[in-house]
C-alpha cells in the first residue's frame, strides 16, 4: 500500500492507500474524503478543494504548494526481514 506526505504550512497532509483504488486523504488526524486514485487526491490539495477551510482559504494565496502527485513525498515503508 503507498503513502505520499506533504508538509504544508498549516499542518501534515497524507495520502494513505487503503485498498485497490481507495485512497484516503488526511491532514493530521483528520480524515478529508476518499478517493479513487492518489493523483486525485493530491488534485483536490492543488485546487484548494479538501473541504479543509483552514487549506482551502489559502487559494490564490500560497506560491509554494504541491501542483501534483510528484510534489509529494512517497513514504517508503520497511520491509519485514526474512
Amino acid at each position: 500500500m503507498k503513502t505520499y506526505h506533504y508538509n504544508s504550512p498549516i499542518g501534515s497532509f497524507t495520502i494513505k492507500q487503503v485498498g485497490h483504488l481507495r485512497f484516503e486523504l488526511w491532514i493530521e488526524e483528520e480524515k478529508l474524503g476518499e478517493y479513487e486514485s492518489a493523483e486525485s487526491a493530491a488534485l483536490d490539495v492543488a485546487a484548494f478543494n479538501t473541504g479543509y477551510v483552514e487549506w482551502d482559504r489559502f487559494e490564490n494565496e500560497l506560491e509554494n504548494f504541491p501542483q501534483n502527485l510528484g510534489d509529494w513525498t512517497e513514504v517508503k515503508e520497511a520491509l519485514p526481514k526474512i
